[in-house]
Protein backbone atom coordinates (compact mmCIF):
# COMPACT_ATOMS: atom_id res chain seq x y z
CA UNK A 1 0.00 0.00 0.00
CA UNK A 2 2.77 2.34 0.63
CA UNK A 3 4.25 1.79 -2.50
CA UNK A 4 1.06 2.47 -4.41
CA UNK A 5 -0.03 5.13 -2.52
CA UNK A 6 3.51 6.88 -2.53
CA UNK A 7 3.53 6.54 1.03
CA UNK A 8 6.77 6.74 2.69
CA UNK A 9 7.93 4.15 4.84
CA UNK A 10 9.26 4.65 8.27
CA UNK A 11 9.81 0.70 9.45
CA UNK A 12 11.24 -0.20 5.62
CA UNK A 13 14.14 2.45 6.44
CA UNK A 14 14.72 0.23 10.01
CA UNK A 15 14.63 -3.26 8.32
CA UNK A 16 16.90 -2.47 5.58
CA UNK A 17 19.54 -0.92 8.32
CA UNK A 18 19.07 -4.36 10.63
CA UNK A 19 19.85 -6.78 7.09
CA UNK A 20 16.07 -8.46 7.54
CA UNK A 21 15.18 -10.76 4.88
CA UNK A 22 11.86 -11.51 3.12
CA UNK A 23 9.92 -14.42 2.57
CA UNK A 24 7.62 -14.57 -0.62
CA UNK A 25 5.68 -17.10 -1.69
CA UNK A 26 4.19 -17.45 -5.50
CA UNK A 27 2.40 -20.38 -5.94
CA UNK A 28 3.93 -23.30 -4.58
CA UNK A 29 7.54 -21.51 -5.43
CA UNK A 30 8.79 -19.86 -2.00
CA UNK A 31 11.78 -17.50 -2.16
CA UNK A 32 13.81 -15.55 0.90
CA UNK A 33 15.43 -12.40 -0.16
CA UNK A 34 17.11 -9.03 1.34
CA UNK A 35 15.34 -6.55 1.85
CA UNK A 36 17.12 -4.36 -0.22
CA UNK A 37 16.26 -6.27 -2.98
CA UNK A 38 12.70 -6.75 -2.64
CA UNK A 39 12.52 -2.84 -2.25
CA UNK A 40 14.10 -2.79 -5.46
CA UNK A 41 10.89 -5.08 -6.92
CA UNK A 42 7.34 -3.63 -8.50
CA UNK A 43 4.51 -3.80 -5.70
CA UNK A 44 3.26 -7.71 -5.18
CA UNK A 45 0.97 -8.97 -7.62
CA UNK A 46 -2.26 -11.21 -6.73
CA UNK A 47 -0.51 -14.32 -6.75
CA UNK A 48 2.13 -13.18 -4.77
CA UNK A 49 2.35 -13.20 -0.76
CA UNK A 50 4.52 -11.80 1.86
CA UNK A 51 5.12 -14.53 4.50
CA UNK A 52 7.19 -13.12 7.10
CA UNK A 53 10.19 -10.75 7.47
CA UNK A 54 13.59 -11.84 9.00
CA UNK A 55 15.49 -9.39 11.92
CA UNK A 56 18.44 -11.18 12.81
CA UNK A 57 18.75 -10.82 16.50
CA UNK A 58 21.99 -8.82 16.50
CA UNK A 59 22.35 -8.61 20.10
CA UNK A 60 23.32 -12.92 20.09
CA UNK A 61 25.13 -12.29 16.89
CA UNK A 62 27.73 -10.08 18.25
CA UNK A 63 27.85 -11.66 21.96
CA UNK A 64 28.53 -15.19 19.84
CA UNK A 65 31.21 -14.13 17.14
CA UNK A 66 32.84 -11.07 18.66
CA UNK A 67 32.81 -11.57 22.45
CA UNK A 68 32.57 -8.26 24.48
CA UNK A 69 35.27 -6.30 22.83
CA UNK A 70 32.98 -4.82 20.02
CA UNK A 71 29.67 -2.99 20.84
CA UNK A 72 26.88 -2.05 18.61
CA UNK A 73 25.74 1.70 17.86
CA UNK A 74 22.11 1.67 16.68
CA UNK A 75 19.58 5.10 16.25
CA UNK A 76 16.48 6.39 14.17
CA UNK A 77 15.89 9.22 13.61
CA UNK A 78 12.74 10.99 11.80
CA UNK A 79 11.94 14.63 11.28
CA UNK A 80 8.54 15.39 10.11
CA UNK A 81 6.65 18.25 9.91
CA UNK A 82 4.47 17.27 13.07
CA UNK A 83 6.96 15.33 15.64
CA UNK A 84 4.34 12.88 17.09
CA UNK A 85 3.98 10.75 14.00
CA UNK A 86 0.72 11.85 12.71
CA UNK A 87 2.52 13.70 9.58
CA UNK A 88 4.52 12.00 6.41
CA UNK A 89 8.12 12.74 7.24
CA UNK A 90 10.88 15.26 5.36
CA UNK A 91 13.25 12.75 6.22
CA UNK A 92 13.91 9.48 8.12
CA UNK A 93 17.21 7.09 8.82
CA UNK A 94 18.16 4.24 10.93
CA UNK A 95 22.09 4.15 11.43
CA UNK A 96 24.32 1.27 12.74
CA UNK A 97 27.63 0.28 13.55
CA UNK A 98 30.27 -1.62 15.05
CA UNK A 99 32.62 -0.26 17.28
CA UNK A 100 35.79 -1.39 18.43
CA UNK A 101 38.67 0.30 20.61
CA UNK A 102 41.98 1.45 18.31
CA UNK A 103 44.68 -0.03 19.51
CA UNK A 104 47.08 2.33 18.41
CA UNK A 105 44.90 5.29 19.39
CA UNK A 106 42.77 6.51 22.43
CA UNK A 107 39.69 6.51 19.79
CA UNK A 108 36.75 4.41 18.79
CA UNK A 109 37.19 1.89 15.21
CA UNK A 110 34.14 2.18 12.76
CA UNK A 111 33.70 -2.03 12.09
CA UNK A 112 30.46 -2.90 9.86
CA UNK A 113 28.35 -0.23 9.68
CA UNK A 114 24.25 -0.24 7.77
CA UNK A 115 23.73 3.41 7.10
CA UNK A 116 19.68 3.71 5.34
CA UNK A 117 18.05 6.80 4.19
CA UNK A 118 14.41 7.42 3.05
CA UNK A 119 11.03 9.51 2.87
CA UNK A 120 13.35 12.66 0.43
CA UNK A 121 11.35 11.96 -2.64
CA UNK A 122 12.65 8.51 -4.09
CA UNK A 123 10.45 5.93 -4.31
CA UNK A 124 11.86 3.50 -1.73
CA UNK A 125 14.58 3.80 1.05
CA UNK A 126 18.31 2.80 -0.28
CA UNK A 127 21.42 2.18 1.59
CA UNK A 128 24.00 4.63 1.70
CA UNK A 129 26.87 1.69 0.78
CA UNK A 130 29.55 4.40 -0.63
CA UNK A 131 29.45 5.74 3.02
CA UNK A 132 29.05 2.53 4.32
CA UNK A 133 32.38 1.62 2.65
CA UNK A 134 34.68 4.87 3.17
CA UNK A 135 34.08 4.79 7.23
CA UNK A 136 34.65 1.04 7.60
CA UNK A 137 38.22 0.77 9.19
CA UNK A 138 38.37 4.55 10.47
CA UNK A 139 38.92 6.25 13.25
CA UNK A 140 35.96 8.91 13.44
CA UNK A 141 37.63 12.40 13.28
CA UNK A 142 36.43 15.95 12.05
CA UNK A 143 37.98 15.18 9.05
CA UNK A 144 36.65 11.84 8.38
CA UNK A 145 33.28 12.61 8.96
CA UNK A 146 33.46 15.91 6.90
CA UNK A 147 34.63 13.60 3.66
CA UNK A 148 31.51 11.21 4.95
CA UNK A 149 29.10 14.37 4.81
CA UNK A 150 30.38 15.33 1.20
CA UNK A 151 30.07 11.86 0.18
CA UNK A 152 26.58 10.84 1.81
CA UNK A 153 24.92 14.68 -0.14
CA UNK A 154 26.52 13.37 -3.81
CA UNK A 155 24.32 9.72 -2.49
CA UNK A 156 20.89 11.42 -0.82
CA UNK A 157 19.91 13.57 -4.28
CA UNK A 158 16.08 14.62 -4.31
CA UNK A 159 14.45 15.46 -7.25
CA UNK A 160 13.70 18.67 -8.18
CA UNK A 161 9.97 18.63 -7.80
CA UNK A 162 10.89 17.25 -3.94
CA UNK A 163 9.84 20.56 -1.45
CA UNK A 164 12.23 21.41 0.95
CA UNK A 165 15.39 20.25 -1.04
CA UNK A 166 18.27 22.49 1.51
CA UNK A 167 16.50 21.19 4.25
CA UNK A 168 16.06 17.36 4.03
CA UNK A 169 19.60 17.54 2.38
CA UNK A 170 20.73 19.08 5.53
CA UNK A 171 19.08 16.57 7.70
CA UNK A 172 21.09 13.52 6.08
CA UNK A 173 24.10 15.36 6.84
CA UNK A 174 23.00 16.71 10.29
CA UNK A 175 21.67 12.53 11.07
CA UNK A 176 25.42 11.08 10.18
CA UNK A 177 27.11 13.60 11.93
CA UNK A 178 25.14 13.27 15.86
CA UNK A 179 25.75 9.18 14.76
CA UNK A 180 29.30 9.24 14.94
CA UNK A 181 29.88 13.03 17.08
CA UNK A 182 30.05 11.25 20.58
CA UNK A 183 33.11 9.00 18.84
CA UNK A 184 35.38 12.00 17.56
CA UNK A 185 38.80 11.10 18.28
CA UNK A 186 40.34 12.38 21.42
CA UNK A 187 43.68 13.77 19.62
CA UNK A 188 41.73 15.86 17.43
CA UNK A 189 40.79 18.41 20.00
CA UNK A 190 41.79 21.86 20.26
CA UNK A 191 44.08 23.47 23.12
CA UNK A 192 40.20 24.83 24.59
CA UNK A 193 39.22 21.33 24.66
CA UNK A 194 36.45 21.93 22.05
CA UNK A 195 36.18 20.22 18.56
CA UNK A 196 33.48 21.91 16.69
CA UNK A 197 31.54 23.60 19.28
CA UNK A 198 31.57 19.96 21.29
CA UNK A 199 33.40 19.16 24.09
CA UNK A 200 35.67 16.50 24.87
CA UNK A 201 35.72 15.99 28.42
CA UNK A 202 34.32 12.67 28.29
CA UNK A 203 36.93 9.42 26.26
CA UNK A 204 34.63 7.29 24.24
CA UNK A 205 36.14 4.47 26.13
CA UNK A 206 33.91 5.63 29.18
CA UNK A 207 30.98 5.65 26.81
CA UNK A 208 32.14 2.28 25.87
CA UNK A 209 31.85 0.87 29.34
CA UNK A 210 28.40 1.85 30.20
CA UNK A 211 26.84 1.06 26.81
CA UNK A 212 24.68 3.65 24.66
CA UNK A 213 26.37 6.63 24.41
CA UNK A 214 24.10 10.11 25.47
CA UNK A 215 23.95 12.43 22.31
CA UNK A 216 26.36 15.48 23.51
CA UNK A 217 24.71 18.50 24.87
CA UNK A 218 25.08 22.11 23.58
CA UNK A 219 24.34 25.73 25.21
CA UNK A 220 23.58 28.76 24.19
CA UNK A 221 22.22 32.15 25.17
CA UNK A 222 20.64 34.81 23.60
CA UNK A 223 19.48 37.76 24.68
CA UNK A 224 16.35 40.27 23.76
CA UNK A 225 15.55 43.97 24.56
CA UNK A 226 11.93 44.59 25.06
CA UNK A 227 10.59 47.79 24.30
CA UNK A 228 8.30 48.78 27.13
CA UNK A 229 7.15 51.84 24.68
CA UNK A 230 3.55 49.80 23.20
CA UNK A 231 3.16 47.39 26.09
CA UNK A 232 1.10 45.09 26.12
CA UNK A 233 1.33 45.22 22.76
CA UNK A 234 3.47 42.07 21.74
CA UNK A 235 2.37 40.05 25.00
CA UNK A 236 0.69 36.72 25.05
CA UNK A 237 -2.55 37.05 25.92
CA UNK A 238 -5.77 34.94 26.27
CA UNK A 239 -8.13 34.99 23.09
CA UNK A 240 -11.54 36.34 24.42
CA UNK A 241 -13.88 33.70 24.28
CA UNK A 242 -11.31 30.66 24.02
CA UNK A 243 -12.74 28.63 26.55
CA UNK A 244 -16.06 28.61 25.71
CA UNK A 245 -15.10 28.02 22.22
CA UNK A 246 -12.59 25.34 22.70
CA UNK A 247 -15.47 23.90 25.17
CA UNK A 248 -17.89 23.09 22.29
CA UNK A 249 -20.24 25.84 24.33
CA UNK A 250 -20.46 28.75 22.22
CA UNK A 251 -23.36 29.33 19.56
CA UNK A 252 -22.61 30.03 15.90
CA UNK A 253 -25.19 30.84 13.32
CA UNK A 254 -25.55 26.78 11.90
CA UNK A 255 -26.36 26.23 15.41
CA UNK A 256 -29.51 28.60 15.78
CA UNK A 257 -32.94 26.63 14.65
CA UNK A 258 -34.24 28.30 11.46
CA UNK A 259 -37.67 29.94 12.67
CA UNK A 260 -40.95 29.40 11.07
CA UNK A 261 -41.58 30.09 7.70
CA UNK A 262 -37.75 30.86 7.19
CA UNK A 263 -36.68 31.45 3.58
CA UNK A 264 -32.60 30.85 2.79
CA UNK A 265 -30.80 32.57 -0.36
CA UNK A 266 -27.75 31.16 -3.00
CA UNK A 267 -26.11 33.59 -4.70
CA UNK A 268 -26.11 33.12 -8.67
CA UNK A 269 -22.36 34.29 -9.77
CA UNK A 270 -20.82 35.96 -13.07
CA UNK A 271 -19.16 33.11 -15.43
CA UNK A 272 -17.92 35.84 -17.76
CA UNK A 273 -15.65 38.71 -16.92
CA UNK A 274 -17.27 41.24 -19.29
CA UNK A 275 -20.45 40.57 -20.64
CA UNK A 276 -23.90 42.09 -21.14
CA UNK A 277 -26.88 40.14 -19.06
CA UNK A 278 -30.24 39.74 -20.79
CA UNK A 279 -31.93 37.23 -18.55
CA UNK A 280 -31.62 34.40 -15.83
CA UNK A 281 -33.77 31.19 -16.90
CA UNK A 282 -34.29 28.44 -14.20
CA UNK A 283 -34.95 24.84 -14.78
CA UNK A 284 -38.81 23.46 -14.37
CA UNK A 285 -37.20 20.89 -12.51
CA UNK A 286 -35.68 23.93 -9.70
CA UNK A 287 -38.71 25.73 -9.57
CA UNK A 288 -40.71 22.73 -8.67
CA UNK A 289 -38.17 22.29 -5.86
CA UNK A 290 -38.97 25.34 -3.28
CA UNK A 291 -37.61 28.34 -5.72
CA UNK A 292 -39.72 31.28 -4.43
CA UNK A 293 -38.20 34.64 -6.09
CA UNK A 294 -34.98 34.97 -7.87
CA UNK A 295 -33.90 38.78 -6.77
CA UNK A 296 -31.53 41.32 -9.17
CA UNK A 297 -30.62 45.10 -9.45
CA UNK A 298 -34.03 45.66 -10.55
CA UNK A 299 -35.46 44.44 -7.54
CA UNK A 300 -33.56 46.90 -5.41
CA UNK A 301 -35.41 50.34 -4.98
CA UNK A 302 -32.73 52.30 -3.70
CA UNK A 303 -29.02 52.80 -4.92
CA UNK A 304 -27.56 49.10 -6.22
CA UNK A 305 -25.00 49.49 -3.73
CA UNK A 306 -22.87 46.42 -2.41
CA UNK A 307 -19.79 48.30 -0.47
CA UNK A 308 -17.64 51.73 -0.63
CA UNK A 309 -14.24 51.20 -0.55
CA UNK A 310 -11.19 54.10 -1.36
CA UNK A 311 -11.21 53.04 -4.96
CA UNK A 312 -14.76 53.75 -5.32
CA UNK A 313 -18.04 52.41 -4.93
CA UNK A 314 -18.94 48.70 -5.43
CA UNK A 315 -22.37 47.17 -6.66
CA UNK A 316 -24.13 44.54 -4.84
CA UNK A 317 -25.17 42.90 -8.28
CA UNK A 318 -24.39 43.25 -11.56
CA UNK A 319 -26.29 45.67 -13.48
CA UNK A 320 -26.52 45.33 -17.46
CA UNK A 321 -23.16 44.05 -17.80
CA UNK A 322 -21.06 42.16 -15.44
CA UNK A 323 -17.52 43.47 -14.32
CA UNK A 324 -15.59 40.61 -12.83
CA UNK A 325 -16.09 36.48 -12.80
CA UNK A 326 -17.97 35.22 -10.19
CA UNK A 327 -19.40 38.50 -9.64
CA UNK A 328 -23.00 38.60 -7.98
CA UNK A 329 -25.61 38.62 -10.70
CA UNK A 330 -28.93 37.84 -8.69
CA UNK A 331 -29.54 36.04 -4.89
CA UNK A 332 -31.87 32.99 -5.71
CA UNK A 333 -34.69 32.32 -2.51
CA UNK A 334 -36.11 29.01 -1.53
CA UNK A 335 -37.74 27.42 0.86
CA UNK A 336 -34.43 25.17 1.99
CA UNK A 337 -30.64 26.28 2.05
CA UNK A 338 -30.52 22.74 -0.14
CA UNK A 339 -33.11 23.66 -2.86
CA UNK A 340 -31.50 27.22 -3.09
CA UNK A 341 -28.14 26.09 -3.71
CA UNK A 342 -29.70 23.30 -6.15
CA UNK A 343 -31.54 25.93 -8.39
CA UNK A 344 -28.88 28.24 -8.20
CA UNK A 345 -26.68 25.84 -9.90
CA UNK A 346 -29.17 24.89 -12.35
CA UNK A 347 -29.80 28.75 -13.26
CA UNK A 348 -28.80 29.81 -16.73
CA UNK A 349 -27.95 33.41 -17.46
CA UNK A 350 -28.03 34.57 -21.18
CA UNK A 351 -25.09 36.61 -21.78
CA UNK A 352 -24.56 38.83 -25.00
CA UNK A 353 -20.76 39.54 -25.64
CA UNK A 354 -21.39 41.06 -29.02
CA UNK A 355 -19.64 44.42 -29.95
CA UNK A 356 -17.34 44.02 -26.66
CA UNK A 357 -13.64 43.96 -26.12
CA UNK A 358 -12.26 41.86 -24.20
CA UNK A 359 -11.29 43.40 -20.64
CA UNK A 360 -7.27 42.88 -20.49
CA UNK A 361 -5.30 42.75 -23.27
CA UNK A 362 -2.35 40.41 -23.24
Amino acid sequence: MAQRNHFPSDIATVLLAVSSLVNLMNGLKSEEITMEEFLRRHELDSKSILVSVKIPDWDRIMSISLGTKMKLLFETYRVAPRPLGNALPYLNATLMAKISRCASSNGMVVGDCRFAFGSYGTKHAIRATKVEEFLTGKVPSVDVLYEAVKLLRSIVVLDDDTSYLAYRSSLAAGFLFEFFSHLVEGNAESPNGYVNGYSTLMSPARHLDHGKVSTLLTSGKQEVELNKQYHPVGEPIAKSGAVIQASGEVVYVDDIPSPTNCLHGAFIFSTKPLARVKGIELKPKSVADGVNAVISFKDILGENLGIKTGFGPEPLFADDFTRCTGQYIALLVADTQKHADMAADLAVVDYDMENLEPPIYL
